[in-house]
């Protein structure tokens, strides 16, 4: 897992060939004019999900991991933690799914908060497991994009 701010992204695209694509394309937008949703960056391989939501309470969001795909979840807007732990300390819940390259777990028993600001970024990759958009001191409203990066 790596935890920074979007300005240093650079420092980065040495770790994956389509990261220097992802960074540029989160410099370059105005997420708060581009509207919620799908867009294509490099096809299957490379694409970012844009979303709006209100954050929640730890006890109401499950934690998550991917196979297929490793994760750069940036926010645009508001602020919000996000639980990680190492994959291999948790216990599956609802199994992995292949069409949507997502398994669920049960919540770990040590885990460490991510405290996610305007304009950070975190890098999951598939031993990383996170539990997303949890509220950091009261509930906030986020814009998020959430690059999906195929691993090569």
């Amino acid at each position: 897992m790596i935890l920074d701010i979007l300005e240093n992204g650079k420092n980065y695209v040495s770790l994956n060939d389509r990261f220097a694509e992802a960074f540029s394309f989160l410099a370059e937008k105005n997420f708060e004019e581009l509207p919620d949703g799908r867009y294509e960056i490099d096809g299957e391989d490379l694409f970012a999900v844009v979303m709006s939501y209100t954050t929640r309470p730890v006890t109401e969001v499950e934690w998550e991991a991917h196979q297929k795909y490793l994760d750069i979840q940036y926010l645009a807007r508001g602020k919000e933690i996000i639980g990680w732990a190492p994959l291999n300390q948790l216990t599956l819940s609802r199994p992995y799914s292949e069409e949507k390259d997502i398994a669920f777990f049960k919540d770990p028993q040590i885990w460490t908060a991510v405290n996610m600001g305007e304009n950070y970024f975190a890098i999951f990759y598939p031993e990383d497991a996170h539990q997303p958009c949890c509220i950091y001191d009261e509930p906030a409203n986020v814009k998020k994009v959430v690059i999906k990066v195929k691993l090569l």
